[in-house]
């Protein structure tokens, strides 16, 4: 990141026109190490990771249904039930989420940026999970947004950044800035509690959608 850094002073000769025509390749360039560090990566982990607890709970669904006060099936339960609850460890509860989102703030803050804006957002349900939105508005160099997303992809957690938005580069006191929005997403697992209230809640839906 230090050469693209040397690389912005060499072209500081150039015409202003030049000069933000290639930084518009840069932005490319960024967008794509974006894609590939934070994006990619989360979006698969959380998809490999919603399909490994579909598994789980259909295979502990099932074992329930054929207990029957049989030994050996009491066992397979358990040992499924430990399963679905390892695969659950690997999001945060609704108690880490406020650790977890000062250390995304925290993150841009190391690597040098402005935060501008960081607005959580409602929480959104799915099945298993809930999306935990934060609006981000951060101003810095190539090098620390570079720096911030790869850091967004070593926090351990998933973290997702989505409506990712790059403003035209800004030229000051000879350095060029970027002025970037949108949303990182972590998540939390639902609540044996909240999972089922979901599910009531979606079942009251459907009766109410299907009545004339």
């Amino acid at each position: 990141m230090n050469r693209l850094q040397d690389l912005m002073e060499k072209l500081a000769p150039l015409p202003r026109a030049q000069r933000l025509a290639i930084y518009g390749l840069v932005c490319v360039l960024i967008m794509a190490l974006f894609y590939t560090l934070v994006w990619s990566s989360g979006s698969e982990e959380l998809s490999g990771l919603e399909t490994k607890i579909t598994e789980q709970t259909t295979k502990r669904d099932e074992v329930k249904r054929r207990a029957a006060n049989r030994a050996e099936s009491e066992r397979e339960l358990e040992e499924l039930t430990e399963a679905l609850k390892n695969a659950l460890r690997e999001l945060p509860n609704d108690r880490e989420i406020p650790e977890l989102l000062k250390r995304i703030s925290t993150a841009g803050k190391k690597a040098g940026l402005e935060m501008r804006k960081f607005q959580p957002l409602p929480e959104v349900a799915m099945s298993y999970y809930a999306e935990v939105p934060v609006s981000l508005e951060i101003t810095g160099s190539y090098h620390e947004v570079a720096v911030f997303f790869d850091a967004l992809s070593k926090l351990g957690r998933i973290v997702s950044v989505q409506d990712i938005k790059l403003d035209k580069p800004e030229e000051r006191a000879g350095k060029v800035f970027l002025n970037v929005s949108g949303k990182a997403v972590t998540y939390r697992f639902l609540t044996e509690e909240e999972i089922a209230k979901k599910k009531a809640d979606d079942e009251a839906r459907k009766k109410k959608g299907g009545k004339k």
